[in-house]
């Protein structure tokens, strides 16, 4: 798929906010008691909320800028089998590596489940995200017949069925939907990534901006008055369904106004971007993940008034070095000519033969 400037960033973007999103969920977690009646532990109880918020929304950003390309391109088996390799690699690699560090008891049926990381839902995300890949042929064909009204009556329809305002109510739970992190879910955000790129014009930037400042406070103020209890905030996040979903729409649409400069940091972010589905496989890996929390013990700091920059440094460090990491294997995959051989199989492949 050709990317755009805008969409590399906003990609770049999105997966540090999902580190950050982690440290928070992972890191400090729901369980946590922010005494409230303390300056220091206010500010970071407000500072922890800002960050579920926007690592909230990166999820269906990483979603929506799929659909946003895949509702005109060619379909390719090998898109399906390169984000399957890359989840198998890291789950035997990181498993293994566990294993043999003792850092995990020896165990065969855990090494046997490495094989098998989305049968054993090691990535949630990724199961799901190949689903939709899956589906994205025949969902891109569907929406190219509608017209301009029946796509609108498909994102209500479909709205009624996938959108839980808070969550569980209206009819999230219904459909297994509530929280937002279901195949279904992501086949809505395909929806309407595709209504955006079909058919969404320019939007002026000042309502943009008031809508996207004014999602995120509403949001931001739902959680911190729900996770209030005598006189102590608890961390609460919604997924990704909700109020979230339509910030996350408003964040996407702003992103893809932009225009971002050929330079200094924007460069980089661009150059990282491939990387970055690398950074999601590494460090939110079950073993990993429950290693890197455990071993920075974050809720140490979550009292003290370096709290918020310990959590950026540790996130920063934390992306950087799985973007290294991933670097490595792509290199590997490059000397033993992965991409060509998984290329090669888009044109053997019936199921990309059906839609030539």
């Amino acid at each position: 798929m050709a990317r755009e400037r805008n969409f590399e960033v906003m990609r770049t973007w999105a997966m540090f906010s999902i580190v950050i999103y982690h440290c928070m969920c992972h890191g400090i977690g729901s369980d946590y008691a922010f005494d409230l009646q303390q300056p220091v532990s206010l500010f970071n109880f407000t500072f922890s909320d800002l960050i579920l918020v926007i690592g909230s929304i990166a999820v269906n950003l990483y979603v929506l800028v799929s659909g946003y390309f895949l509702i005109n391109t060619k379909f390719k088996i090998s898109r399906i089998i390169r984000t399957w390799v890359s989840a198998l690699f890291y789950s035997v690699v990181i498993t293994t590596t566990f294993l043999l560090l003792s850092l995990e008891p020896w165990s065969i049926v855990t090494l046997g489940k490495s094989f098998f990381p989305l049968s054993t839902d090691a990535y949630w995300f990724v199961s799901q995200y190949i689903g939709l890949l899956i589906l994205s042929p025949f969902l891109a064909m569907l929406v190219r017949q509608l017209s301009y009204r029946q796509y609108v009556a498909l994102l209500i329809g479909m709205g009624l069925m996938v959108l839980s305002v808070i969550p569980d109510f209206p009819l999230g739970k219904r459909f297994s939907i509530s929280h937002g992190n279901s195949v279904w879910s992501f086949v809505y955000l395909f929806f309407i990534a595709g209504f955006i790129r079909l058919h969404l014009k320019r939007i002026p930037m000042g309502k943009l901006v008031v809508t996207v400042l004014g999602l995120a406070l509403l949001t931001m103020v739902s959680e911190m008055v729900l996770g209030f209890h005598n006189g102590v905030g608890h961390l609460l996040w919604f997924n990704y369904n909700g109020i979230l979903l339509f910030l996350s729409v408003a964040v996407f649409v702003f992103i893809r106004q932009q225009q971002i400069p050929e330079t200094g940091i924007w460069n980089l972010m661009v150059k990282v971007a491939p990387y970055t589905f690398g950074v999601y496989l590494i460090h939110d890996h079950l073993l990993m993940r429950d290693w890197i929390w455990k071993t920075l013990s974050m809720t140490s700091y979550a009292n003290q008034w370096i709290y918020a920059l310990a959590v950026m440094v540790v996130c920063v460090l934390i992306f950087a070095i799985c973007i290294l990491i991933d670097t490595v294997r792509k290199r590997l995959f490059a000397i033993l000519k992965m991409d060509d051989l998984m290329i090669r199989l888009d044109g053997r492949s019936c199921f990309s033969k059906l839609f030539t």
